[in-house]
């Protein structure tokens, strides 16, 4: 246990000591939704090359799976808060900004979970009205959408995001 908690502060610093040695590097001025080409909730290394965020790709990128979630994406954008970002980026209003744009979550979970395993998968995601909020709602990064999260998100954003019968589905929750 003590190995796993010095790994961890170790990680920490580093990650840390990368973020704040960003001197000389482009400012980020992409959200993270334009970054997002394809709305599967990630960046990728592809996504990443055609944008000045290139260079701080490795900085945000703290669990090195060679895709940009999020949360990296704003953990980084409120650490480097000034130097890479402007407050506007990175604030919840920003975020509430971001997501009145998308069209509103209409289905229930059970119709957008097609193979019925409990999951929304990116695939399914795609097909439907929720791509732009999958980021979003996909809290544990495993790429698919559980209906803790679904309802979650839905409970926290309310009829910002949803609306028909997913508010209803909540309501009778």
């Amino acid at each position: 246990m003590k190995k796993l908690t010095l790994a961890a502060t170790i990680l920490a610093s580093l990650s840390l000591a990368a973020c704040s040695s960003n001197q000389g590097l482009e400012r980020i001025d992409s959200d993270f939704a334009s970054l997002d080409n394809d709305s599967d909730g990630y960046i990728s290394k592809v996504e990443a090359d055609d944008d000045n965020i290139w260079q701080h790709f490795s900085n945000i990128d703290t669990n090195m799976d060679n895709e940009i979630s999020r949360k990296e994406f704003n953990t980084y954008m409120k650490l480097n808060n000034g130097k890479v970002a402007s407050d506007s980026e990175v604030s919840e209003s920003a975020f509430k900004a971001e997501i009145a744009k998308f069209d509103k979550i209409e289905s229930s979970f059970a119709s957008l979970d097609n193979d019925s395993n409990g999951y929304i998968s990116v695939v399914e995601g795609n097909d439907d009205d929720i791509s732009n909020h999958f980021g979003y709602m996909d809290k544990n990064q495993d790429k698919r959408i559980s209906k803790s999260e679904f309802m979650g998100y839905i409970k926290k954003y309310g009829n910002a995001v949803a609306e028909d019968d997913a508010l209803e589905a909540f309501k009778s929750n």
